[in-house]
């Protein structure tokens, strides 16, 4: 009786220790990897609208760099930002080697806002310091254009400057919510609507996604092709239910 116990014992302990053994923790590139397999990335839903375009008149900022702002501030807004765009354009932010001294110009009954590159250079700042003072201006002159305003947040770039080393200063390079709680009202009446982003599994169940472009949307697509459009529905049979 006394081994028996024993016995029992040693495997009451076994089974306690397995179940007491944690799951390998994922690393932050697994999860995205599992998220991805999962929902296929994200997809912008095309629709009519007029979009912000960044004109660049200027060879000092790189295109790159416009692009990656012109991303950025879509991402926040959730309003189409696009470099050079052609036509239906509802509001313009220039940005040139001007002759004024004035670094931003902003005329909102115009939809526009000029950012001057050549009075941002004048005190010969390095390379990155020129790149944040224009992505600083880009964001202060689109809001002002598109009737948002100054706050007092700290982490954000909306605030009252009166010279090159005040807007050095500024602690960020983006707006906030508190400065933009009117440009989706105000990008409506300037015929620009918000951009839809979902993921591609949610676009594949609406029927709009794109074809896909890898192996990961592909098995996604036929999956969700392959589900039943109507629901299936189950007659209540009246002698089986209570």
């Amino acid at each position: 009786m006394k081994h028996l116990l024993i016995a029992f014992a040693a495997i009451i302990c076994a089974a306690s220790g397995l179940c007491a053994e944690k799951k390998p923790k994922l690393t932050p590139a697994q999860i995205a990897e599992r998220k991805y397999r999962h929902f296929g990335g994200h997809v912008i839903q095309k629709r009519e609208t007029r979009v912000i375009s960044i004109a660049n008149e200027q060879t000092a900022i790189g295109e790159d760099v416009l692009s990656g702002i012109a991303s950025e501030m879509q991402a926040l807004l959730t309003i189409p930002v696009a470099v050079n765009a052609k036509k239906d354009v509802g509001l313009m932010l220039k940005v040139r080697d001007g002759d004024a001294d004035a670094p931003l110009v902003v005329m909102p009954d115009n939809a526009m806002a000029i950012v001057n590159v050549k009075a941002l250079s004048s005190d010969k700042p390095s390379r990155s310091v020129l790149e944040s003072r224009v992505c600083k201006e880009l964001w202060r002159g689109l809001i002002y254009a598109i009737g948002g305003g100054n706050t007092y947040v700290r982490q954000c770039v909306m605030k009252q400057v009166s010279s090159l080393a005040e807007l050095d200063a500024l602690p960020a390079k983006t707006a906030c919510p508190d400065a933009f709680t009117r440009v989706a009202e105000s990008a409506k009446s300037l015929g620009i609507q918000p951009v839809r982003r979902v993921t591609y599994r949610q676009a594949c169940k609406e029927g709009w996604a794109p074809q896909p472009t890898n192996d990961v949307q592909k098995a996604i697509w036929e999956e969700t092709r392959s589900l039943p459009k109507e629901p299936i529905k189950i007659k209540f049979d009246p002698k089986k239910g209570k």
